[in-house]
């Protein structure tokens, strides 16, 4: 699998939830130092300056710059003149399974957008905070999009060359075994030989795969079928039952879990779709 896939992959199956959303213009004894949160930060500058240190690296941000801060690594701020930030910002966690998302990939701390960009993140943000303050039963859903195109717009502006994918023992076999679930679709691909490809008990490996996916390995399989068959269904010319064994499934479970994924059986799918596509 690669790069580019394993980011839509983390970013398909990622959770997010928004605890703060302000704009602020900071007091000159703005100040932290060595702290460590357990959420993450994101600031989008409008004026001023200042200093953040993350993990050991420091910057001085300014307008028409977002910053975010990932929790669980070491953090400080400060005003360094008068001329204080003037910033919005909010408090938030995206988790895959159990696991922060900047634990599954390493981003820019500081991100310089262009004015269009800029502009669109302003927008996003005044509405974000709108929605903190006013919004009603229903607006942690309005937040938690928002929150997603910002992020949106964050990495888009950082390009995913800037990304980086940290190397450990548990992400290679992570990569691993999903680089043999993707190049084995065809297949009927149980636990136990999924984990004997990473030499764990399957109990273990279940464990491992929902902690760093967010899903079981079953789940997974079952949604790659079905986008593969999606694909097979627009682009070729294959019946639903020569599909359902392309994707390693029988026909009657392959329909099954088809209409349960799309809402569409098989054929229903391609007509409605092919149609769409004209």
């Amino acid at each position: 699998m690669g790069k580019m896939e394993l980011l839509q992959r983390y970013l398909a199956n990622v959770q997010v939830h928004v605890t703060d959303a302000y704009y602020t213009k900071c007091r000159e004894d703005w100040c932290e130092s060595n702290f460590v949160p357990s959420f993450n930060r994101m600031y989008l500058i409008c004026d001023g300056e200042g200093r953040i240190e993350i993990a050991g690296s420091t910057y001085y941000p300014g307008p028409r710059q977002m910053v975010i801060m990932p929790a669980g690594v070491n953090q400080s701020y400060a005003a360094i003149s008068s001329h204080t930030y003037e910033k919005y910002w909010c408090h938030f966690t995206t988790l895959i399974g159990e696991r922060h998302l900047f634990q599954f990939m390493r981003i820019p701390h500081v991100v310089t957008m262009s004015p269009s960009v800029f502009e669109e993140a302003v927008e996003r943000f005044q509405r974000l905070k709108k929605e903190h303050y006013d919004g009603d039963w229903t607006a942690v859903l309005r937040k938690q999009a928002l929150l997603m195109e910002l992020l949106s717009l964050y990495l888009g502006e950082a390009g995913p060359e800037s990304i980086i994918l940290p190397s450990s023992q548990a992400m290679d076999k992570l990569n691993l075994v999903l680089q043999y679930m993707n190049g084995h679709l065809t297949e009927r691909l149980s636990v136990q030989q999924l984990a004997d490809r990473l030499h764990l008990h399957p109990n273990y490996f279940i464990t491992f795969f929902r902690e760093h996916i967010g899903e079981s390995p079953v789940q997974y399989m079952n949604r790659m079928k079905v986008e593969r068959a999606k694909k097979l269904l627009l682009t070729s010319h294959l019946s639903v039952t020569e599909i359902a064994e392309a994707v390693g499934l029988d026909v009657y479970y392959f329909s099954r879990l088809f209409k349960n994924s799309t809402g569409f059986n098989p054929t229903s799918f391609k007509a409605t779709h092919k149609n769409e596509m004209k």
